[in-house]
């Protein structure tokens, strides 16, 4: 990752649906909230309307801005003049292939980098071949424009479970890229769904006594145990003081 200040612009990203990329994207989130950071952080929603984070986090801020629909993109690309020292956004299925459009449209990646933004492209990965290949198409779209985070959602199981990832492409050009590996704990579906009647983010979950006991437990563990995988991305580090201008289009 950069060592030098500057604002992160992270895509939570597959052309794979069903690999929990909204909930990693919760998570992270989550994680930015309880560091007190929602002032310098844009939450950003690319399934419109509809999405997790707008369910779970409008109240903290969470916008929509659509990718997918061509007459609606130009949205994604006002969220840069929000200058924000974060911009977490969850983007929706086949993302890989609409940001090639954006790019294609407007040198999508070379404006980011103008407005000051390094480019952090997350891709949650389940076993399955479709969303193991979607790595390597990640890395081919931006090159060298973007960093690269792999997650692998241990719902699916151990790296056993992930042998088609272990021997592909895609890690092996995650490697050359100098890319990370971290792991999205596996969390119960009861208590995701718990959250999900309720509508209640994780943060306040911990201590919401509409819920079980036993199931804030659960909510707290998962919590500690991804912030200690986020915690290697150091997306709190090195932002930057004060905002600049962006650089001109």
């Amino acid at each position: 990752m950069n060592n030098q200040p500057t604002k992160k612009l992270i895509l939570n990203l597959s052309d794979k649906g069903g690999t929990g990329k909204s909930l990693f994207t919760r998570g992270v989130a989550d994680y930015l909230i309880r560091r007190q950071l929602q002032s310098q952080t844009l939450l950003v929603d690319g399934d419109g309307e509809v999405g997790q984070l707008l369910q779970f986090y409008k109240s903290d801020g969470a916008i929509s801005a659509q990718i997918t629909d061509e007459e609606k993109r130009d949205q994604f690309v006002e969220i840069l003049e929000s200058q924000k020292a974060l911009i977490v956004a969850d983007l929706p299925a086949a993302s890989i292939t609409h940001l090639r459009r954006l790019n294609d449209e407007i040198d999508f990646f070379r404006v980011v980098g103008d407005y000051g933004y390094q480019l952090i492209f997350c891709n949650v990965i389940s076993p399955f071949k479709a969303s193991v290949r979607s790595v390597k198409a990640m890395i081919e779209l931006a090159g060298g424009h973007a960093d690269y985070v792999v997650v692998k959602n241990r719902f699916f199981g151990d790296d056993g479970e992930f042998h088609l990832y272990e021997s592909g492409q895609g890690k092996k050009a995650l490697a050359q890229h100098g890319g990370l590996e971290i792991n999205m704990p596996k969390i119960s579906t009861g208590v995701l769904a718990e959250l999900d009647a309720k509508n209640i983010p994780f943060w306040r979950a911990i201590d919401d006594v509409q819920l079980k006991l036993a199931y804030r437990c659960r909510v707290n563990q998962w919590l500690k145990d991804l912030d200690v995988q986020l915690d290697r991305l150091q997306l709190t580090e090195n932002l930057p003081e004060h905002q600049h201008e962006p650089a001109s289009v």
